[in-house]
């Protein structure tokens, strides 16, 4: 069927050197006003993301928001996410999606002819189509999968450690933004749409609220607009929880603010709609969270691994962020955004597993 919007009728046509072919099911909350096209040149298939004008001009929107303002605020995020992904791709980050191409450009014979859009390569797919869950007892099958966790959570804190090195903050890290290549043996950061980032050059767009990605996975301060007064150091403070609540993930099929939904006395979002403070929340937090990682235990099969596992998650999703990340001798912005302990830590889990599973394939 016509339409009056250019961006929402590009399969077989061709948008700068690109054949666009068909659209793409986008599942991303986060990026509800964008389209996904499988696109190709002649060095291969891209995936290409559009701004959804159509969406912007006539789909639902948020109370108190115009369309001129709706559409103005989505085109300054999409430039915004255009920016990072340059820079990513001008800083050889080898663990963040590959920045392809971008542009924007006007169709004849629709209403509204613009099509804005950026150009990524093309993943397998997404983490939470390959990751697998096993109901067997049996030891070499559930530590096989765990060594394959453990290295995919290895990339992935590498991305995340690549971000923070440039002073950029990614703030969705979940299943959706992991994508996977090389047949589930290389893993990458997607979804850089809600990074924040404070340079002069890539200075992020004004938004109401501190985190802009899905609140499913957000830390629970989120949920209670509690900041520190140092914006990075608080940026980092919630990649630094969604890692961890992405590590309770690959474990569970959970992750720790589902958990921390069902072992509280109220969802997270319904005690912070009642207008309590998170300082006056914070203790009840804490001792679901211990209770949690207590029944974690149970989830790591191999028994020698369950203690640095746990320990590793504890620090990561602290729900106090004063107290996230490793301890060491610097401050909790720095702490947060390095992020080397955590990538120690996984390497060295990482190895011990596959130790454990060649020791356990010789018996």
């Amino acid at each position: 069927m016509r339409t009056d919007f250019a961006s929402s009728d590009l399969t077989g046509k061709t948008i700068g050197n690109w054949k666009v072919g068909d659209l793409i099911v986008n599942n991303d909350t986060t990026a509800q006003y964008s389209l996904f096209y499988h696109v190709e040149d002649e060095n291969g298939s891209a995936i290409m993301k559009v701004l959804d004008t159509e969406k912007c001009n006539r789909g639902s929107k948020e109370e108190g928001i115009g369309r001129t303002e709706l559409l103005g605020r989505e085109t300054t995020a999409f430039h915004y996410e255009t920016k990072i992904a340059e820079a990513c791709a001008g800083r050889h980050m080898n663990n963040v999606i590959r920045y392809i191409d971008s542009g924007e450009l006007e169709l004849n014979g629709y209403i509204i002819p613009t099509v804005t859009y950026v150009v990524y390569e093309l993943s397998e797919g997404k983490i939470g189509d390959f990751l697998k869950y096993s109901s067997t007892t049996d030891l070499v099958v559930n530590l096989g999968l765990l060594v394959d966790k453990l290295k995919s959570l290895h990339q992935v804190a590498k991305g995340v450690k690549q971000l923070h090195t440039n002073e950029i903050a990614h703030h969705n890290i979940t299943p959706q933004s992991v994508e996977v290549f090389e047949t589930n043996s290389k893993y990458k950061l997607g979804a850089l749409h809600t990074s924040r980032c404070d340079q002069k050059d890539l200075k992020s767009p004004e938004r109401s609220k501190m985190f802009n990605g899905d609140l499913t996975y957000a830390p629970p301060e989120a949920y209670f607009d509690y900041v520190i007064p140092d914006k990075m150091s608080a940026y980092y403070q919630i990649d630094t929880y969604m890692l961890g609540n992405l590590v309770v993930y690959y474990l569970t099929s959970l992750n720790m603010t589902t958990l921390l939904d069902l072992h509280l006395p109220c969802t997270l979002k319904e005690w912070a709609s009642r207008g309590i403070g998170y300082d006056a929340v914070l203790p009840e937090i804490t001792n679901a969270f211990d209770t949690i990682l207590g029944n974690l235990k149970s989830c790591i099969c191999e028994e020698e691994l369950q203690e640095p596992i746990i320990g590793m998650i504890s620090c990561l999703c602290n729900p106090d962020p004063t107290k996230r990340g490793y301890p060491g001798n610097f401050d909790t912005a720095q702490k947060n955004a390095d992020l080397q302990r955590v990538l120690t830590q996984l390497d060295i889990l990482y190895r011990k597993a596959q130790r454990l599973l060649s020791q356990k394939n010789h018996k």
